[in-house]
């Protein structure tokens, strides 16, 4: 005990002092039956050990979790339920059973099974109601009641139940209370009777003392003496080992040593009788003493007696009638009222001294320590934060009637006071106040000065030095030099207006080098008085380190680095770390944690801390680390909402800050934080959103769950919620919590405020649930709660069921395995069996497919062979003069022998492509000579129809492109023949165009249309396949095997292109083939058609040998015509078999040989072989292959044997000199020969 207090103590102990009264308001916060609360009469309270807190009221017993209240009633068809619903004592004993009192009789409350057990269910008994309960240091409980004192002696056994076995013993038969102190001793009193000291003992051998006063106390003023101590209820500070004693006319003062007690004080209470129906100490050794009155508070270090009321008005009646008090753990005190619920007080609040009840403007500490405050209505006022008065309050009503202040409204004023103790103004104008004197001085301004005409409102204002006032105006940053009597403006730079608001500087500050820095509605302004130079700082969305807002409320320096760091306040952007060097901010709004983004104001405090004013509370930032913490209303701030300009610091390092409900003066140091974690319970678990109840049969929980460590569920419950709380009640609302369900959550789950956790479809397995909570200055609890989940696997899931699987698998595993076996060897033979088949399959097939080349090929060979001689002979006859009426029928052979060759090219061709073995080449080509080849081959036969045969190629076509033109060539033969030979009259047409640029070439369009007999729309589908004509009648009337446009799609795809037709029975077709080719980038000019129309030109007039070897007479006959067409001048000799041929050349000289392949005696491999086996230049004689034979196989043949070209049969004239001129031509680049 401090000596002030202990002077005082000693002063009050010694006279018996009645106590100075006054009234205290307090911030009482209400919990009422809207909340949950059974019933508003609160007879009794208790907190458990686990931290719940316990509510006796008339309609019910209350479990309290900061959250929920869970209330237990009576049931009359459950014996178990509590034995009747006025409840009026709570008491834990050490074994941490919970005794209820009521109308009724004593019950037990079992935890564990969340039952109520009752000591006696008789008569005699129920006429008791308990009112107090101890529990002695040798373990008996002590009841007292309406009847009296008992002492309930337990005797270490419980009966099956759970209750304890016991024996009663009567000590005091009138209505009584007990209490116990510290050292074991109880202190007993009875209605009307006298008080006693009583020490008890195990064996029953207790000793009872009557108290009595150390001297007469006096009167009380109503002729009654005060030496009857009766009504007298004990309670101890722990804290300091004071034990007192209230009864209904004063506190004692009571010694454990001792039966006399020692007056304090004599109640001279306005309301009479004092007889206290509660007591509690707090931490400040202050006694709160609960009367049906009201609640009052003493203090023993001053003597004086304060009559708590709430400082919300609403809550007047509520605490005007009191049943008892109840100090909580934590030091939060419980209220309970008779008809109104529950009224809280946390002794923390007292840290930040409120001063309620009006709204606080613009504050200045002043020379006298006090603070100038703006109030509204009052032109000036002053408060003392040492006395908590105001010595001066000037209301503006009185002060508006004298002239010199008519100009001003009812605004709150921006003071400044100097040292002389005079106040100045800044409104319209300075202004100067005496209070001395109470003299008001308006200092007037140049009218001619457009300045001075402004409509100014209060605004702030620099005193600096004894001369010189700085303040801000409406357009300009002002100066008033006090001993000149001169006003001096700086105009703000461009850009800088009000915007509409009454004042555009709203903070000055002025730093050590001179310079001011104006916070304005426009931006942060740094003016320089020697230059009267201007710079503007202000928002730039597009740059992150300039001011969130323009809007700068307050300037305060860095108390570390005040000539580098300026912090700003903004309205809506937070506060800003602003860095004099370069004009950065740095930010801190909600999203570092400030609970607001309007700062008002920022104060450091003597730690370098800073303390930030919003509308959202008072926040405490450390710039070291970037920690915020908040501060509320519930902390004992006026409210949540402060002002702008409200606040200052006074030079002992407290700090002042005034809002919309009063000021707040407190020392930072005060407010350190509590390390302390708060314990945390789990509440409730629901399953699928039902709560569990323990006493519900089949409950997986045999206990409750902040009791049990664990529990097991089916897999079919798939949703589980944990409910959980911390159990500290001052402000519930604001408890933070994270949770994790280990085996499941990776990592910790941040709920904020939300107090349970809910999880859905786990699978079967073990999980550990861990919750932990943060108190209110921030900190974590480090360990938390936690609570075992077990889901149960489904039957099939179970171990046992996993060993009949296993049996069950083992079998049916034996089983397979033995099926497998046979079914494997029936496999093994069967593929054997169909090996063997598809093998055979396999050699039919190649071999049929042998056979159909084969067959291809002889057939072909037969029927070339003699079309040979008859397109020959055609030929010729048709050069050679002839009557005119044979011309029709030379015309038919030709035709028809011309069709049968295309017949049988179309097989092979097909043939060739079904087999994969029609090559395609990649040469550099260019479709216009392609396409005039066309035109030049089949023009003839749309002449002879009297057909119109035109071609066109687009602007955009490539000239040199890479592809295979003899592909193309034969696409665009087959589909001109087709349009030819199924048009009548009128026109074929055939156009080449890009339909699309690729990257690297072009997607070539050839499009060949018709005005012939067109395809029904039911046969477009099929013009495709193979042997497939439009019409059945078309073969007969037209000719043909329906294989032209079936090679077409082949060829065509086979390029990556596509081929589609258009047509309309009677209208004609369009066949439009789509190629991709590739450009050319270096590509060199194919040869034209005209550079090869005679190409035989050069040698056809040479004296050339030429040894032509075939044995079909015929054939021989149309040779030696065509080559004496080819080549006039040769001389052409015959060898009738290959060993002929070969002596000819072995024995003469011959410039090219042109040889048949089958032939008697020996065939042209053969004799090829063995003219290239000769030695000397005739081994080298070009040799050209003649045969009716075109397959693939025989062409690479003749190769092979040596032979150097190929003419197949039958030929036209055109194909003999090409072949002729291509190996004469490579003859002559070589060397000459010799014979």
């Amino acid at each position: 005990m401090r000596w002030p207090q202990l002077v005082l103590f000693c002063c009050f102990t010694a006279l018996g002092a009645r106590a100075q009264w006054d009234t205290l308001m307090l911030p009482l916060r209400a919990i009422t039956i809207d909340e949950g609360l059974s019933q508003g009469m609160v007879n009794t309270i208790l907190q458990d050990r686990y931290g719940f807190m316990w509510f006796g009221t008339k309609d019910g017993l209350n479990r309290y979790d900061g959250y929920t209240f869970t209330v237990f009633r009576h049931d009359p068809n459950d014996s178990t339920s509590i034995s009747d619903n006025h409840v009026r004592l709570l008491f834990e004993d050490r074994e941490g059973r919970i005794w209820v009192g009521t109308q009724k009789g004593l019950d037990m409350f079992s935890h564990v099974a969340g039952i109520f057990l009752h000591t006696s269910d008789g008569p005699e008994q129920g006429e008791d109601m308990p009112h107090t309960m101890v529990q002695d240091l040798h373990g008996d409980l002590w009841v007292s009641g309406t009847t009296g004192l008992q002492k309930m002696t337990l005797n270490g056994k419980a009966r099956a139940d759970g209750l304890p076995v016991y024996s009663m013993k009567k000590v005091l038969r009138r209505s009584a209370w007990v209490s116990m102190d510290r050292s074991g001793t109880l202190w007993a009193s009875e209605l009307d009777h006298g008080s006693f000291r009583i020490l008890p003992r195990h064996d029953g051998a207790d000793r009872m003392d009557t108290l009595r006063a150390d001297r007469p106390m006096g009167n009380n003023g109503r002729g009654r003496d005060l030496d009857d101590l009766s009504g007298l209820m004990t309670v101890e500070d722990t804290v300091r080992g004071v034990l007192y004693g209230v009864h209904k006319f004063g506190i004692v003062r009571l010694d454990p040593g001792s039966t006399e007690v020692r007056s304090i004080v004599v109640f001279a209470a306005p309301y009479g009788d004092m007889r206290s129906s509660a007591l509690s100490t707090d931490g400040k050794g202050r006694l709160w003493i609960s009367t049906y009155p009201g609640q009052y508070l003493f203090d023993p270090a001053n003597g004086r007696m304060h009559l708590v009321r709430p400082v919300d008005p609403n809550l007047t009646q509520r605490a005007g009638v009191v049943q008892m008090n109840f100090r909580d753990r934590n030091g939060l005190l419980w209220i309970g009222t008779s008809g109104y619920g529950l009224l809280t007080y946390d002794e923390r609040t007292e840290r930040f001294h409120t001063l309620p009840g009006f709204s606080c403007g613009a504050m200045h500490y002043g020379t006298r320590g006090r603070i100038s405050i703006g109030l509204a209505d009052h032109f000036l006022a002053e408060f003392d934060p040492g006395s908590g008065t105001w010595p001066m309050k000037l209301p503006l009503s009185v002060y508006l009637r004298r002239p010199e202040l008519q100009v001003f409204n009812n605004a709150p004023m921006f003071p400044a006071q100097d040292d002389a103790g005079i106040y100045w103004f800044n409104y319209a104008g300075i202004a100067r106040y005496d209070p001395a004197t109470d003299a008001i001085e308006r200092l007037p301004r140049d009218a001619s000065d457009p300045h001075a005409r402004e409509d100014d409102h209060c605004a702030p204002l620099y005193l600096d030095g004894d001369s010189l006032i700085w303040f801000g105006s409406r357009t300009a940053f002002g100066r008033y030099d006090r001993r000149m009597g001169q006003y001096r403006y700086h105009d703000y730079p461009e850009g800088v207006s009000a915007n509409g608001r009454n004042l555009v500087t709203q903070a000055i500050h002025r730093s050590k080098d001179g310079d001011f820095w104006l916070g304005t509605v426009s931006g942060l302004l740094h003016f320089q008085p020697a230059s009267g130079t201007w710079q503007r700082f202000l928002n730039d969305p597009g740059d992150s380190t300039s001011l969130a807002a323009n809007s700068v409320l307050c300037i305060t320096p860095d108390p570390q680095r005040p000539d580098e760091r300026l912090w700003l306040g903004t309205y809506g952007g937070g506060m800003e770390r602003f860095d004099i060097r370069t004009g950065r901010c740095s930010h801190i709004s909600t999203r570092q944690g400030l609970p607001n983004n309007v700062v008002y104001a920022v104060l450091p405090d003597d730690a370098g801390r800073l303390w930030i004013s919003t509308n959202k509370g008072i926040a405490r930032y450390d710039p070291r680390t970037g920690r915020v913490r908040t501060f509320r209303a519930s902390d004992g701030l006026q409210s949540d909402e402060f002002n702008r300009y409200a606040a200052c610091k006074l030079p002992d390092g407290s700090l002042c800050f005034g809002g919309v409900n009063g000021l707040n003066h407190f020392r930072p140091q005060e407010l350190e934080e509590d390390s302390t974690a708060d314990p945390i319970r789990i509440t409730g678990i629901r399953l699928i959103n039902h709560l569990i109840d323990t006493r519900d049969p089949g409950s997986p929980l045999r206990q409750v769950p902040w009791i049990s460590t664990g529990f097991s569920i089916p897999h079919a419950v798939n949703m589980v919620t944990f409910e959980f709380a911390t159990m500290e009640y001052s402000a519930p609302a604001e408890h933070q919590y994270q949770y994790r369900l280990e085996g499941f959550d990776a990592d910790w789950i941040m709920a904020g405020t939300e107090h349970s956790a809910v999880y859905t479809n786990l699978d079967p397995g073990a999980y550990t649930f861990h919750v932990r909570g943060r108190n209110r200055d921030g900190v974590w609890a480090e360990h938390g709660v936690t609570f075992r989940l077990t889901v149960l696997p489904p039957w099939y899931g179970a171990w046992w069921a996993y060993g009949l699987f296993a049996l069950a698998a083992g079998g049916s595993v034996a089983l397979y395995m033995r099926s497998l076996r046979a079914r494997r060897q029936r496999l093994e033979r069967t593929v054997a069996l169909r090996t063997a088949e598809l093998s055979a399959a396999k050699e039919r097939a190649e071999q049929s497919e042998r056979v159909k080349q084969q067959f291809l090929a002889n057939m072909s060979h037969e029927i070339r062979t003699p079309m040979n001689a008859i397109v020959g002979m055609t030929g010729i006859l048709q050069r050679l003069p002839h009557p005119p009426e044979q011309q029709p029928y030379l015309d038919a052979i030709a035709s028809s022998s011309g069709n049968l060759v295309a017949i049988v090219n179309d097989i092979l061709d097909l043939s060739r492509i079904e087999a994969g073995r029609l090559p395609l080449e990649n040469v550099t080509m260019d479709v216009r000579t392609v396409l005039s080849g066309v035109h030049e081959m089949m023009r003839y036969r749309a002449e002879e129809k009297g057909l119109q045969f035109t071609t066109a190629v687009g602007e955009g076509v490539p000239p040199d492109l890479v592809g295979d033109p003899v592909r193309l060539n034969q696409v665009l033969m087959n589909l001109v023949g087709n349009a030819i030979k199924f048009t009548e009259r009128g026109m074929v047409h055939v156009q080449l165009n890009v339909k699309e640029r690729l990257t690297d070439g072009v997607m070539l369009s050839a499009t060949v249309s018709d005005t012939g007999i067109g395809i029904e729309a039911d046969r477009v589908g099929l013009i495709f396949e193979e042997f497939t004509q439009a019409e059945t009648d078309h073969m007969r009337k037209f000719g043909g095997t329906g294989l032209g446009l079936a090679i077409c799609k082949r060829l065509v795809e086979m390029q990556g292109g596509t081929i589609a037709v258009r047509s309309e029975a009677g209208k004609g077709s369009t066949f439009t083939a789509t190629i991709p080719y590739r450009l050319n980038e270096r590509a060199v000019p194919s040869e034209r058609p005209e550079d090869a129309a005679h190409p035989a030109g050069s040698v056809g007039h040479r004296a050339l040998r030429v040894l032509l070897v075939e044995d079909h007479h015929f054939n021989v006959m149309v040779a030696q015509a065509e080559l004496a067409q080819v080549l006039p001048k040769a001389q052409v000799d015959v060898a009738g078999n290959g060993e002929r041929a070969v002596e000819m050349v072995k024995n003469g000289h011959y410039d090219v040989v042109l040889m048949d392949v089958q032939m008697p005696v020996m065939d042209g491999y053969a004799a090829t072989r063995a003219i290239r086996a000769l030695v000397g230049d005739r081994s080298r004689v070009p040799i050209i292959a003649m045969t009716a034979n075109v397959m693939e196989a025989e062409v690479d043949r003749c190769r092979e044997a040596g032979m150097n070209g190929f003419i197949p049969k039958p030929f036209q004239q055109a194909e003999l000199a090409t072949a002729l001129a291509n190996e004469l031509a490579t003859v002559d680049r070589s060397s000459p020969r010799t014979s």
